[in-house]
């Protein structure tokens, strides 16, 4: 299955490209990675499948070269009113991860969709500990 690339804001996907390939090389052969958005803020933005999730951002925090230790954010939104997704993938809820990069001086947004019948995601507190105050 090939990633869904978002034409969504202003950035351009080539300034993603890099790090986007590395991302689809390492999980876009086992459906992981679902989607590549374009924002208005140029963070290469990607939409991960739930049950891949843990795999990907401990590939990222640890595995990847020069990987994103910090995790900077990570909330959600509720999108039960959302009408327009532009062929993203629909949830009820959409959870993003904003992480950071020093040796690449770069930032990623994993988001992942959840629906209605299962709302919860493993932790990740044990990737990156300040994850205990976002997760309550």
């Amino acid at each position: 299955m090939t990633p869904r690339v978002s034409t969504l804001g202003d950035a351009s996907i080539g300034e993603q490209a890099g790090l986007v390939s590395e991302l689809l090389a390492h999980c876009g052969s086992d459906g992981a990675l679902v989607a590549v958005q374009s924002t208005k803020d140029g963070i290469p933005t990607v939409w991960i499948k739930r049950q891949h999730l843990y795999d990907v951002l401990r590939y990222v925090k640890s595995e990847l070269p020069r990987p994103f230790p910090m995790l900077f954010d990570l909330s959600a939104t509720d999108e039960r009113l959302r009408r327009n997704h532009d062929g993203l993938p629909i949830g009820t809820f959409t959870v993003f991860y904003h992480l950071f990069s020093f040796d690449r001086n770069q930032s990623l947004r994993i988001k992942v969709a959840l629906d209605g019948e299962s709302l919860s995601l493993p932790s990740s507190i044990d990737l990156w500990p300040n994850a205990d105050w976002y997760e309550r």
